[in-house]
């Protein structure tokens, strides 16, 4: 019984902090030179919380091997699909997610550097490097503020809430926060509140009272909510 709480609570908490917006990338099969080299299969691109981005491919993903086959994220631009064919995507701005499989289930997810904007990129695109030889691209919807929650502002200022020492035990620093206003609340894997404080003195919450175990941390700032886990030794 424990064990199938604990496991219910683990993923209850992969859900809360695992927010994050997912497109689908579509009008695969560009190459009109070499059909084989096309992509075929559903692929998708998500946007997490932790500044990375993931390129997933589900089980009917498959396009022809090769000796260098790499995975980008680029900008179109507005350029036709003449253009783009022609085009090496390590002369443009790039993510770059290094060789990829050629089917199945495949999953790859990079960090998002800091000069980029996120929100012009809308090309699934692969490449041979080693033939200098185009295999094909698909196109997704950018990510806004509009369609993802990620990008709002106010998302990212709760995000940036960190709580430490994680494992803890007497008490946790959260740093980031206005504490005139954030209420704090720990759940344990049971579901139930032990833990309830509005205000946050000196940027600190005494947990001296709670059992070593996990929990479920949750902030709320302003009607924003950031829920992590938390050790308690």
């Amino acid at each position: 019984m424990k064990t199938t709480l604990l496991s219910l609570f683990l993923v209850l908490l992969s859900t809360f902090i695992s927010a994050q917006c997912t497109e689908n990338a579509a009008n695969f099969g560009n190459n009109t030179s070499i059909r084989s080299y096309n992509v075929s299969g559903d692929i998708s691109v998500t946007l997490n919380t932790n500044n990375t981005i993931t390129v997933d491919f589900a089980s009917n993903y498959q396009t022809a091997s090769g000796p260098d086959v790499r995975l980008y994220l680029i900008k179109s631009e507005g350029k036709s699909i003449a253009e783009l064919k022609n085009t090496n995507p390590e002369n443009l701005e790039n993510i770059s997610f290094g060789l990829v499989g050629f089917s199945g289930a495949l999953s790859y997810t990079e960090s998002i550097p800091e000069n980029i904007d996120i929100t012009k990129y809308d090309t699934v695109f692969f490449y041979c490097l080693q033939f200098n030889q185009f295999w094909d691209f698909g196109t997704y919807n950018s990510f806004t503020s509009n369609n993802c929650t990620v990008l709002d502002v106010d998302s990212f200022s709760v995000d940036k809430i960190s709580v430490y020492p994680n494992p803890a035990k007497n008490q946790i620093q959260i740093s980031n926060i206005d504490s005139s206003s954030a209420e704090i609340r720990i759940f344990n894997v049971l579901g139930k509140q032990v833990l309830y404080q509005r205000k946050i003195t000196a940027n600190s919450v005494d947990i001296s009272n709670l059992e070593s175990g996990i929990y479920l941390l949750n902030i709320t700032v302003d009607s924003k909510s950031k829920t992590q886990k938390l050790v308690v030794q």
